[in-house]
């Protein structure tokens, strides 16, 4: 379970997601109605003034891991529903922060619990902006972290790693996306979105049952006691939309992570296991839009592994998506 969550802790550091500007300004009556892909951000900040608010509902089944050799190996069935909220706000012209405060629901062989997560925090700026007449892309740089708000040490060992909602680590990092939009005419548009993301692991202490794994403190018996050193995280996530109507549209994300091997220094009792070798995953997340007007819209589909290799934060998994986007 705990390899699961781990990789379920990762979702909210993916998904920037917000309604589409057209070359800068708010989308009007002529120009798309789009709400965004489910995983890969924009390439356009909020303007300063603006806001956008987008609740997401995910329900996660987990249902295995893959194994060294890019195999599928099954494992008892895991759930996890999570509540997760976007805020962003323009701050400054070409400026804009974003929060993303997470809850999360974890079930697994008749133990549940429920958890505040890590938060993703992030800082924008338009680097480029994009024009109807013009070849270039949109482009934009985006600096993150992840709030440590969530449990990762100390679990108990009787829930199964239900308790487990953080990892303890701030994952600083940088990211430069790209987007550019194409009008067919006839309330026809393809956007697509590009992001390239790198981030660091932050070392930190662990105790026993942890998001790193290790063991817990038995009949007197120390357990884990040492430090951990994660390490960093590649993401690519190319985002298509296409609007068939003015009001619906087609989405589809194609999202790649490789994440290196995490070290440890201490002591852990003969048998267990801290940490995790490096791992890659591919994943696909088609959706379907529907847009009420130029700034509410919402989105719903399924995000699903394809294929990766060992299990860290490669876990075999279908998630169902919903989101409401409000763009003001």
């Amino acid at each position: 379970m705990r390899k699961h969550l781990l990789a379920l802790l990762a979702i909210p550091s993916l998904i920037f997601a917000r309604k589409t500007l057209e070359y800068g300004k708010l989308a009007s009556e002529e120009g798309p109605w789009l709400t965004g892909p489910i995983v890969t951000p924009s390439s356009h900040v909020v303007p300063v003034g603006h806001q956008n608010y987008e609740p997401y509902l995910f329900w996660h089944q987990f249902k295995g891991v893959y194994n060294d050799h890019w195999r599928p190996v099954k494992t008892p069935l895991a759930t996890s529903i999570q509540s997760q909220t976007l805020f962003q706000f323009g701050v400054l012209p070409a400026t804009e922060i974003d929060i993303f405060p997470t809850f999360q629901y974890n079930n697994f062989m008749h133990k549940h619990d429920w958890r505040y997560s890590d938060t993703p925090v992030s800082i924008s700026f338009q680097l480029l902006m994009d024009r109807p007449d013009a070849w270039w892309p949109a482009i934009k740089l985006r600096f993150g972290a992840i709030v440590p708000l969530g449990k990762y040490d100390r679990l108990d060992p009787k829930k199964k790693g239900t308790d487990l909602s953080g990892t303890g680590n701030w994952y600083p990092g940088i990211s430069f996306v790209f987007g550019r939009l194409f009008n067919f005419g006839n309330y026809h548009f393809l956007a697509l979105r590009f992001s390239a993301k790198y981030e660091f692991g932050t070392s930190l202490n662990v105790h026993g049952l942890s998001a790193y794994l290790g063991a817990p403190d038995i009949d007197g018996i120390k357990g884990t006691r040492g430090r951990v050193y994660p390490g960093y995280v590649l993401q690519f996530q190319q985002g298509i939309e296409y609007s068939i109507t003015h009001n619906w549209a087609f989405a589809l994300d194609i999202v790649y992570k490789h994440c290196n091997r995490t070290r440890f220094k201490g002591h852990t009792p003969p048998g267990s296991v801290v940490g995790y070798r490096s791992a890659e995953l591919l994943s696909l997340a088609p959706a379907i839009e529907y847009n009420f007007n130029a700034n509410v819209g919402i989105i719903f589909g399924p995000w699903f592994s394809v294929i990766g290799r060992n299990s860290n934060l490669t876990s075999n998994f279908i998630s169902w998506v919903f989101a409401v986007n409000i763009f003001n």
